[in-house]
């Protein structure tokens, strides 16, 4: 039975990653130090931007087929937008979950995954 070599470390595989972690550090800045909070659709450009970047580099780095590649992203990119949100609810300063932040961020996701596609195809 053959054995799957661990998955490599390639710089996309790793600007990926630092991306996620990028995610992670800017839902957990306090509300505050955020500019342009008082701009509620520019708040939400910014999630559907931020998980347009997860979707994109994430396709760009998985060795799988692209149905399947689509899926994870698309399957763990939700969950991990709705995990950002209620992580959100249980920091200790003026941070809140907020559902339009997890539709803008599905949004994003779901373009990031068709932006993939359609690069492919062009090429």
């Amino acid at each position: 039975m053959p054995t799957r070599s661990p998955p490599r470390f390639t710089p996309r595989r790793l600007l990926a990653v630092f991306w996620t972690l990028a995610i992670v550090v800017a839902l957990s800045l306090p509300g505050s130090s955020v500019p342009g909070q008082n701009w509620i659709a520019f708040d939400k450009v910014v999630h559907a931007l931020m998980f347009l970047g997860f979707g994109v580099l994430w396709m760009s780095t998985l060795r799988r087929s692209l149905e399947a590649r689509a899926a994870w992203v698309l399957v763990f990119g939700l969950a991990f937008a709705g995990l950002t949100e209620m992580y959100q609810g249980f920091l200790p300063f003026d941070r809140t979950p907020d559902l339009l932040d997890a539709l803008a961020d599905a949004a994003g996701l779901v373009l990031g995954v068709g932006c993939f596609f359609v690069q492919r195809r062009l090429r």
